[in-house]
């Protein structure tokens, strides 16, 4: 059996959707795969700790917000919750554990989860992670240096080395840029993780990570990850190419009998394919017509969806 240890993050609010990432991860693993999934809360009713217990191997983990309430009272990331500072304690939160991978709850996981669990780092790096799709922007904003080996990673997903994250203090010098750059940073843990880790990650492929924007209906050829940043399958006017198989897998957990979820499901579905491609986008950019950039933008991150690492 292979052991593979992931992780997720949730308060109450996204407990029904940690679970969807948790059944989609099931639904899909090798038949050797022994999964173990550590849920980092703060607070969660015991109802949603019972239905999140309905899977196997899965470990709570009471994190005390008390200990994040010096940056937020010094107005570190003051646009977030707590909850999004947790993962920048995974070497501390999980003592006994060497590697991790980190799953957002707003995915979810089509294929086994093997071959990024078990990828070789070089002894100087420390994750495992795909460029963000924004790369080029988020470069620019963080003053990084352009190499072969910086590039700025999206952290929905991300296989940590805690072994030598542990080894070299890394925690520690992830929350002292936090609280030195707490002003500059737009996307606040993910930001910090970038900025520390620069040249330290080892870049996958996107598939690992694959984020599709709603607007743009892109099909990646059988991602083991979809990732649905931003615009969410539970969002009104919502639509892409994995929406339907989204809502299979929620429907097989044991929040499926939530009526509000259902009258989302039916609100979501009512709008189909051309709709929802013309309402968000106008919704995104809806002065699009006065400002060329934005039109620009648009295609650039069509054009760097069709990309391939």
């Amino acid at each position: 059996m292979k052991r593979l240890e992931l992780c997720l993050s949730c308060d109450d609010n996204y407990a029904k959707y940690a679970a969807t990432v948790i059944y989609s991860v099931l639904a899909n693993k090798n038949e050797d795969d022994e999964i173990v999934f550590h849920i980092l809360y703060s607070n969660l009713l015991q109802e949603n700790i019972n239905k999140l217990s309905f899977y196997k191997n899965v470990v709570f983990h009471k994190v005390d917000s008390a200990l994040f309430e010096p940056y937020f009272n010094n107005g570190v990331c003051k646009n977030v919750t707590v909850a999004t500072l947790y993962r920048l304690m995974l070497p501390e939160l999980l003592p006994n554990i060497d590697r991790i991978i980190y799953l957002d709850c707003d995915l979810i996981v089509l294929e086994s989860l093997s071959e990024l669990f078990f990828v070789t780092l070089d002894d100087n790096e420390y994750a495992a992670c795909v460029p963000d799709l924004a790369l080029g922007s988020h470069m620019k904003r963080m003053n990084f240096e352009t190499s072969c080996k910086n590039f700025y990673f999206n952290a929905g997903v991300c296989m940590l080395d805690l072994q030598k994250m542990r080894r070299d203090n890394i925690q520690q010098q992830m929350f002292s840029y936090l609280y030195k750059n707490w002003d500059k940073l737009s996307y606040c843990d993910q930001d910090v993780m970038n900025a520390v880790l620069l040249g330290k990650v080892k870049k996958m492929d996107r598939k690992f990570n694959f984020i599709t924007p709603n607007f743009y209906f892109v099909n990646y050829k059988n991602p083991p990850i979809v990732h649905f940043a931003g615009v969410k399958p539970w969002h009104v006017g919502f639509y892409n190419n994995y929406r339907e198989l989204f809502w299979k897998y929620f429907m097989q957990t044991p929040f499926a009998d939530d009526k509000g979820q259902k009258r989302i499901k039916k609100t979501v579905f009512f709008m189909h394919k051309k709709p929802c491609q013309f309402f968000w986008f106008f919704k995104m950019y809806p002065l699009f017509f006065l400002k060329s950039d934005r039109i620009l933008n648009f295609k650039r991150i069509v054009k760097n969806l069709e990309f391939d690492y």
